[in-house]
């Protein structure tokens, strides 16, 4: 598919999971009123974020594995962890809002489910910065392929603490009952359509790093030839 056409087929679709969620789920949900419509990104977010952090976690083991690839898989990787902040950081601004509408509070630091989305962005984060620091391409895939690959132990640490965590007496994005075919339908298909958008984003973050690397190799090139 086209980027731009897979760009389109995104946006689209998240604009369809806007208007399920504006005019055919409940307006309201019992304790928190409204504000549990933010569930509707708040959710689609937080799946993609830990696909893409998955994603780089696997595409990183592998530029190990066949160092041969390092590089391609390298660029694959990289963006992957990139779309995966974007939509950690989405996660983290929305469910900052159900906080204060649920807890009167932005942010609780005893909760130890906030927590651990939080760690796990600090740790994405702290990825970004070793790449930025690293200048040597193949040294910067190889660092950073070790790290990504580590760094995926987030994902099932974010997954259970929801789970383990989920019953605490605050209300939570994830403990929202999701009953009837307009909220489940809404559920899955704003899933389904942030993870079309952030893919094509992917793609296109995907190419930028390819030309910048190459256009490194060029300029040492032309360095090296007195040019």
């Amino acid at each position: 598919m086209p980027p731009q056409l897979h760009s389109a087929l995104g946006w689209i679709l998240v604009l369809a999971t806007l208007g399920c969620a504006a005019f055919w789920v409940p307006a309201e949900a019992e304790g928190i009123r409204a504000s549990y419509l933010i569930f509707f990104i708040h959710f689609p977010s937080a799946f993609s974020s830990l696909i893409f952090f998955t994603a780089a976690g696997v595409l990183a083991a592998a530029s190990l594995l066949r160092p041969s690839r390092l590089e391609r898989l390298d660029h694959w990787s990289a963006s992957a962890v990139e779309i995966g902040v974007v939509a950690s950081t989405v996660t983290l601004l929305t469910g900052s809002v159900w906080a204060k509408a649920a807890w009167g509070i932005f942010w609780d630091f005893r909760d130890k489910r906030l927590m651990t989305v939080a760690i796990m962005w600090f740790t994405y984060a702290a990825y970004l910065a070793l790449r930025g620091a690293v200048e040597e391409p193949g040294r910067r895939a190889r660092y950073c392929a070790v790290f990504a690959a580590l760094a995926t132990i987030n994902v099932p640490l974010v997954y259970f603490a929801i789970r383990w965590f989920g019953t605490a007496s605050h209300s939570h994005p994830a403990s929202v009952s999701v009953e009837g075919a307009a909220m489940n339908t809404t559920q899955w298909l704003g899933a389904a359509a942030f993870l079309v958008l952030y893919s094509a984003l992917w793609r296109l973050r995907r190419q930028v790093l390819r030309a910048e690397d190459e256009a490194g190799r060029l300029d040492d090139a032309f360095s090296r030839s007195g040019m």
